[in-house]
C-alpha cells in the first residue's frame, strides 16, 4: 500500500502463499551480525546500504545529523538523518536486507524461504519423522556392520581359500591357454599348408578340367565324323544294294524300238523306204552293238574266234585278216565296197559264238537263230547284207540280232548279281 507518506511491502509464505508479517529483529540488523550471517557464503554480497560510502557526519551540507550509541554493539554505530529527509531511503535498505537474508537462507538449504508459522512447524514435524526413519536405518546398518565384521575372519579365511583355488586354476588354464595356442599355431601351419595344396589342387582341377572340354570336344567332333561316316556307309551299302540289283549293262545299253526299227540308246539301226535313216546315224548305232558285244565278252572273259572287236565310236569295225568296218557314208561306193557287208556278217558271227557259248551253260535258248549271214525264226530267216536285198528286211535282221543282244545282255547281268 502506498501513501504520500508511508511505502508497505508485504512477503509472501513460499509454500503457501499467505502475506507474512516480519520479524521486527530483521528490520534491524547490524553490519557484524550480517557478516557473520554471510561469512559462510561466496555467492552472496553485502546490501547495497553497507556497500556505500559512508557518512560524513561533520561534513557542512546543510543536514541536521546525530549520533546514538549501541550499548550491545561498541563496534557499530548508525548515523541517522534528520527524519523527513531519509526516511524512504532507510525503509528500502531495510527491505533489501531481508530479501538477501531469505535468499541466503533459500541458497542453503533445500526450502524456499520466507516460510510462515504454520508452514514452519509443519516442516519440522517432517523433519523429525525423516530424522527418526534414518536413526532407524543407521542402527539397522550398525547391527549389519556388526554382523559383516564378526563373519570376517570366516569369510576372508574361506575367500583366501577360493583365491588360492583360483590362482591354482588360472596357472592351470594359463598352461592350458599356452598348450592350445601352440596346438592353434601348429594347426595354422597346416591349415595354411592345406589351403595351399587346395589351392593347388584347384588349378590343377581348372587345368584337368580344360583338358576335359578339348578332349570332350574333340570327341563330339570325332563322334559327329562317325555319325557322318556311318551315314555315309550306309547310304553307301544302300547304293551298292541297289546297284547289285540294278543291271549296268541295261541301263548304259539301252534296247528298245521305234516302229519297225530296233534301237540302241535312241539310234536306229536299219533304213526303210518310207522312213530315211541318216547313214551317220546308222554308223553310230552299229559303234553301240559293237561296244556293247565288246562289253559282254569282256565281262564273261569270252574269247572271239578268228575275229576281234574293236568299238571306236561311229567308226568301229572288225578286224580279222583285214579291217572291216562296221560304217559308211551311203552313196555309190557303198555298193561298190562290200567291206561293210562283210563286216556286219563277220559281227553276226561274232555273235553267234557268244551266244552258243552261253547256251552250252544252261537250258537256256534265245529267240532267234543265226545261220551265217542270216538270222530268224521259224517263221522266215533275213539278211543281214545290204546287197541283193531289200531295206526293209536287212532292217527287220538287224532288229532280231537287238533282240539277242538285249537277252544275252540281260543273262549276263544276272549271272554276274548272283555271284
Amino acid at each position: 500500500t502506498t501513501s504520500s507518506s508511508t511505502t508497505q511491502v508485504t512477503f509472501c509464505c513460499q509454500r503457501c502463499a499467505r502475506p507474512l508479517k516480519l520479524d521486527p529483529s530483521l528490520q534491524n540488523v547490524s553490519l557484524k551480525n550480517f557478516a557473520e550471517l554471510t561469512s559462510g557464503n561466496s555467492t552472496t554480497s553485502q546490501p547495497d546500504f553497507l556497500s556505500s560510502p559512508p557518512i560524513d557526519v561533520f561534513a557542512d551540507d546543510g543536514v541536521e545529523r546525530r549520533v546514538i550509541v549501541d550499548n550491545s554493539s561498541r563496534d557499530d554505530f548508525c548515523v541517522l538523518a534528520k527524519p523527513e529527509a531519509t526516511k524512504t531511503e532507510v525503509f528500502h535498505n531495510k527491505i533489501r536486507v531481508a530479501m538477501q537474508l531469505f535468499d541466503i537462507l533459500s541458497e542453503n538449504s533445500v526450502i524456499d524461504h520466507p516460510l510462515c508459522e504454520e508452514c514452519t512447524r509443519s516442516l519440522f514435524v517432517q523433519l523429525d519423522e525423516e530424522l527418526r526413519n534414518l536413526k532407524k536405518d543407521c542402527a539397522l546398518y550398525q547391527k549389519v556392520l556388526s554382523q559383516l565384521q564378526q563373519e570376517d575372519t570366516t569369510t576372508t579365511t574361506a575367500l583366501d581359500s577360493e583365491i588360492s583355488e583360483l590362482r591354482a586354476e588360472e596357472a592351470s588354464l594359463l598352461r592350458e591357454l599356452e598348450e592350445a595356442e601352440a596346438a592353434h599355431s601348429a594347426v595354422q601351419g597346416e591349415l595354411e599348408q592345406l589351403q595351399k595344396q587346395e589351392q593347388d589342387l584347384e588349378e590343377e582341377e581348372e587345368e584337368l578340367a580344360r583338358e576335359c572340354n578339348k578332349y570332350e570336344h574333340r570327341l563330339a567332333e570325332v563322334k559327329e565324323q562317325q555319325t557322318c561316316l556311318d551315314n555315309e556307309l550306309r547310304y553307301a551299302h544302300k547304293e551298292l544294294e541297289k546297284l547289285k540289283k540294278t543291271n549296268i549293262f541295261n541301263t548304259v545299253f539301252h534296247i528298245w524300238h521305234d516302229g519297225h526299227f530296233g534301237t540302241i540308246n535312241g539310234f536306229k539301226l536299219g533304213r526303210l523306204p518310207t522312213c530315211t535313216v541318216d547313214w551317220e546315224e546308222v554308223s553310230a548305232a552299229w559303234g553301240q552293238t559293237a561296244l556293247l558285244l565288246y562289253s559282254l565278252a569282256k565281262a564273261t572273259n569270252f574269247k572271239f574266234q578268228r575275229f576281234q572287236i574293236v568299238p571306236y565310236g561311229s567308226q568301229s569295225y572288225i578286224q580279222g585278216e583285214t579291217k572291216f568296218p562296221l560304217y559308211t557314208h551311203g552313196g555309190l561306193r557303198l555298193f561298190l565296197d562290200a567291206k561293210f557287208d562283210q563286216g556286219m556278217v563277220n559281227f553276226l558271227d561274232c555273235l553267234k559264238q557268244f551266244l552258243d557259248s552261253i547256251e552250252k551253260m544252261g537250258t537256256f535258248n534265245f529267240p532267234y537263230k543265226i545261220d551265217k549271214s542270216k538270222i530268224g525264226d521259224q517263221k522266215g530267216f533275213y539278211s543281214i547284207k545290204l546287197h541283193f536285198n531289200s531295206e526293209e528286211q536287212w532292217t527287220k535282221a538287224l532288229k532280231y540280232m537287238l533282240i539277242n543282244l538285249k537277252w544275252a545282255l540281260t543273262v549276263v547281268a544276272h549271272s554276274k548279281r548272283d555271284k
